[in-house]
């Protein structure tokens, strides 16, 4: 039999491959370091910052969260400005035990998002060398993971939580690596274990569950692998150690899911709460697949401008607007077929069957059979939206299939009995889509965008009051579309095509001079890495706009200021009612349903939000919107609406105009109700549709003299021309009421209903609050005088925060176990020497 020796090549050497490996690893975290200063220099060295939309809208729908912390020194849990009140579980928590993400945030502070940029490549880099990855090609993988365009794009948007929750992925597959193959069990422990518990805490669970599935299928693959082995009793050990670790992880954290599990079961995250709307459990599925990414689309992951790039009259695929792709990279790609055709560890299979799935599962409405499958079937599939978002979990799995592509090359290099021959199929397939595609784009792509011709030719009709179908309207839309749209689309088509044919040359011709032994290993490395930064940072920079940045002395308060109108100051001047509480507002003049900017002036019945809560939804859906008249005034009425923001005339009577400027008109409602208020008589029924039903415009619902209750008790209530009720005290979480009457009565609040915390008391004992004109809450009161308290007293507020504290101590303890541990080690080894 041969020898080992003469089995293998000895690979050419250099003075990068001759350095020591913590001078690699020392240059590889200095690169790591300095990309991100490169990509966001305006930030770090140019005094600029990201103020995004969201981050606005968030500032401006928390504001009566963080103005009742500053006045009474507590969290309310409850925020009145939006959405005529709601839980503030998706606005605003209240400050979770520290830790070290909370020194994380102070040291980014003005340079966000750079300090979480270097958490996410510094754990993608580690994440690596555990798995004994040379220190370049693991640099090449950060670079790979940690520059995806989705980041960058995310990031201006202002969904920082979202970027923050995948920094510490990496993280925590260092700690699950750890865990299934490290004897170090205490500290792979406690890295899962603070891991898990920091991606939790950045808040963002669809992040959460994408990562989760390739969790689940490595410790699938791991638990085959200790069967083969006849390993059992150890892997089943190691895996209590990794399921303690993860319940740590989730205990540290349990103020936020307890509170966001709490509000879940109200949101519209669990479906309409009405039957007719097929309410099952979660979101509709033509909600959840809206941002289906589109299959041919799927190629933007290699060449990113093939469909356009980002919205405007560039973008021409399915989806009804994109901020830019999901960009992989060219030299991803090519690393990625090589450790798929060439690596031999069987590893690689779970990556790439990860990757496909959620590659898969992002077309969404696009592939219905596969994903409407999922969506029915698979827990929790159906609470999240915008499937092109599991594509960051495909970009992970095949940046680490690009690793084992680097790791490929050696084997082969190496090995004698291997030879050019492996190489010919990834090569041949990633060169040869370029060359498909630099010089046959505009044969295989149309460049029209679905629905596009349609939509115009309509526009066009309009204009002439002609048909659609009208030949003259379709010979223009189509000469519009041929000569204003389409060369623009097929330029950047083109020259994205030809940068991808010219990156995977060079990256082609490194590899065959590295197999051809042509070009030392510290050179091909260089190499890689040098063409894969430029490749991914090429185009993040086209996603990170300096004109989007603010200046660094700007605060997000400042920038809603400016965006405030004289119809706002208006009502800010006139909002409060004589009795202790302000009236609310209905912004017509902003999309008052997507725009949290009103709410940062006074209290609206719109705002922004991805998780309403369902009922609030429904209403929006079936009752507040009218095609007669526009909107529904009994419900107007009865959410104390007291202003309507418009730009034209209301046609209609009971609004009289109290302002206008410009075309900023202001009417007041003449019929607005007070905060709270007795009715004559009471509607029982039986369900939310019925409720509805009663409610509607035709059905002549008069919320000042009739109350729709859904319950099973006998409520009741009687005219009383003696009763009244008076507000003493108007906070977030408490509100109180003194009240008199001869007869029983029931008594509306306008205030919304919602069972996970609001208690209600009269005179000291307990009473039931009833779910009252489908999203109010409503009181049987005896009569007589009484003092009535409702308060917001969620369980997960109390015992949430005690269960973290107890994670974080446990947590803390063993980390300080682990040092101990450490120390002690070290002073045995230094007397021993």
């Amino acid at each position: 039999m041969s020898s080992k020796k003469e089995q293998t090549h000895s690979l050419k050497e250099d003075f990068i491959s001759k350095l020591s490996a913590n001078k690699k690893h020392w240059i590889s975290l200095a690169v790591l370091f300095i990309l991100p200063l490169l990509l966001y220099s305006a930030i770090f060295f140019g005094g600029k910052q990201f103020l995004g939309n969201d981050v606005l809208q968030w500032r401006a729908g928390a504001e009566s969260v963080i103005e009742h912390v500053e006045t009474y020194n507590e969290h309310p849990l409850w925020a009145t400005n939006m959405f005529s009140g709601m839980p503030s579980a998706v606005i605003h928590n209240p400050s979770s035990p520290p830790s070290i993400d909370s020194f994380f945030k102070w040291m980014g502070g003005q340079t966000h998002p750079l300090a979480f940029f270097w958490i996410l490549l510094s754990g993608a880099y580690l994440f690596f060398i555990v798995q004994k990855v040379r220190p370049f090609s693991a640099t090449i993988g950060a670079i790979l993971m940690g520059f995806t365009t989705y980041l960058p794009i995310v990031i201006e948007a202002g969904h920082y939580a979202k970027f923050m929750a995948f920094a510490f992925v990496p993280w925590m597959f260092v700690g699950y690596y750890l865990i299934s193959r490290s004897q170090k069990k205490l500290l792979a422990f406690f890295t899962f274990a603070l891991a898990v518990m920091l991606q939790l805490r950045a808040n963002h669970p669809q992040i959460t569950y994408y990562f989760l599935y390739l969790l689940g299928f490595w410790w699938i693959y791991d638990s085959w692998l200790a069967y083969k082995k006849e390993e059992l009793w150890d892997w089943a050990q190691r895996t209590g150690i990794a399921f303690g670790a993860g319940i740590l992880g989730i205990l540290c954290s349990i103020d936020l899911y307890w509170r966001l599990y709490e509000y879940s079961q109200y949101s519209t995250r669990a479906g309409s709460t009405l039957a007719s709307s097929g309410g099952s459990g979660g979101l509709t599925l033509e909600y959840a697949f809206s941002w289906s990414q589109g299959v041919g689309e799927l190629l933007t992951l290699i060449i990113p401008g093939l469909y356009g790039g980002s919205s405007g009259e560039a973008y021409w695929g399915p989806k009804s607007f994109t901020s830019g792709p999901h960009y992989l990279g060219a030299i991803a790609f090519i690393l990625a077929l090589i450790g798929l055709f060439a690596y031999r560890k069987k590893i690689k299979y779970l990556f790439f069957g990860v990757g496909s799935l959620t590659l898969l599962f992002s077309l969404g409405h696009n592939l219905p059979a596969f994903n409407e499958f999922a969506f029915n079937y698979i827990p929790y599939f159906d609470k999240f939206r915008v499937p092109e978002t599991w594509l960051i979990a495909t970009v992970f799995c095949f940046a680490v299939l690009s690793v084992y592509g680097v790791e490929a090359l050696f084997d082969i290099a190496k090995d004698k009995q291997k030879s050019i021959k492996e190489l010919y199929a990834p090569l041949g397939i990633a060169i040869g889509l370029g060359v498909a595609f630099a010089f046959g784009s505009n044969a295989l792509l149309s460049f029209e965008k679905p629905g596009e011709f349609e939509q115009y030719a309509q526009q066009v009709a309009q204009q002439n009051n002609v048909s659609p179908d009208n030949p003259q309207v379709q010979q223009r839309v189509q000469n519009f579309i041929n000569t204003r749209l389409k060369p623009d689309r097929k330029e950047m088509a083109s020259s994205d095509s030809t940068r991808y044919l010219i990156l995977t040359l060079l990256a082609g011709g490194l590899i065959v001079g590295f197999i051809k032994r042509k070009i030392s290993k510290g050179y091909l490395l260089i190499g890689l890495l040098v063409l894969a930064a430029y490749d991914m940072l090429s185009v993040d920079s086209r996603y990170v706009n300096e004109d989007q940045m603010a200046s660094d002395a700007l605060e997000a308060e400042q920038m809603i200021q400016q965006q405030q109108t004289p119809a706002d100051k208006f009502i800010m001047q006139n909002i409060a009612s004589e009795n202790g509480y302000p009236y609310r507002a209905f912004a017509l003049d902003r999309n008052p349903f997507n725009n949290a900017i009103p709410s940062y002036f006074y209290p609206t019945i719109g705002g922004y939000s991805g998780a309403k809560l369902a009922i609030y939804q429904d209403l929006i859906d079936h009752l507040l919107m009218d095609n007669q008249t526009g909107f529904n005034h009994s419900v107007l009425d009865m959410l104390n609406t007291k202003y309507i923001t418009i730009q034209q005339q209301l046609p209609f009577g009971g609004y009289t105009q109290v302002f206008n400027q410009n075309n900023q008109r202001v009417y007041r409602n003449d019929d607005v109700l007070p905060k709270a208020f007795f009715v004559d008589s009471v509607a029982i029924v039986s369900s939310p549709q019925e409720a509805v039903n009663r409610m509607k415009p035709s059905a002549n619902f008069d919320p000042s003299t009739r109350a729709i209750v859904e319950t099973d008790d006998a409520v009741k209530s009687s005219v009383d021309t003696t009763a009244q009720v008076t507000l003493k005290n108007y906070k977030a979480n408490e509100i109180t009421l003194s009240t008199s009457s001869e007869e029983d009565q029931f008594l509306v609040l306008s205030e919304i209903f919602y069972p996970a915390g609001w208690e209600a008391t009269i005179d000291g004992k307990p009473t039931e609050i009833y779910k009252s004109n489908f999203v109010l809450r409503g009181l049987q009161v005896p009569a007589g005088e009484h003092t009535i308290t409702m308060s917001f007293k969620p369980t997960s507020a109390i015992w949430g925060g005690r269960l973290a504290w107890m994670g974080h101590l446990i947590l803390w303890a063993a980390g300080i176990s682990l040092i101990i541990i450490y120390l002690k080690k070290g002073n045995t080894k230094s007397q021993k020497d």
